[in-house]
């Protein structure tokens, strides 16, 4: 039997209805927050810095009722700092699958943060979140 392949990639809240041949027994959810933005550079300070890279899970063999409506949220990368005004990156946002946050999601990914201009380049986002 062919695998099927669903990519959410829309940025923002949504949901997904659970296909009728969904196979709970066979199945992987795979997420990854946004990432974070980097830090715009200076002429007289130096280059920008890289934000961090927004976090990945995975989960498998999701328990889910064909028809069902899963709520999910695909989180935007952070938005870059302004050149020659030493601005810091904006934070990368969360991904979740299941759920109404990454706390309470059946598989979630933290976003990245923003990098700081002349101090240091944004962190990678937490460990990943699952439950079940």
């Amino acid at each position: 039997m062919a695998t099927t392949r669903i990519y959410i990639t829309t940025t923002g809240s949504s949901t997904w209805t659970v296909p009728s041949d969904f196979n709970p027994f066979d199945n992987t959810i795979e997420v990854i927050g946004g990432g974070g933005g980097g830090a715009g550079g200076s002429y007289n300070v130096g280059g920008g810095r890289g934000g961090g890279g927004g976090g990945y899970s995975k989960k498998t063999n999701v328990v889910l009722t064909p028809g069902a409506s899963i709520s999910v949220s695909v989180g935007a990368g952070g938005a870059g700092g302004v050149a020659n005004a030493a601005t810091t990156g904006g934070n990368g946002g969360d991904t979740w699958f299941d759920g109404s946050s990454v706390a309470t999601s059946t598989v979630g990914a933290k976003g990245g943060t923003g990098a700081v201009q002349n101090s240091s380049v944004g962190a990678g986002s937490s460990a990943p979140q699952t439950r079940g």
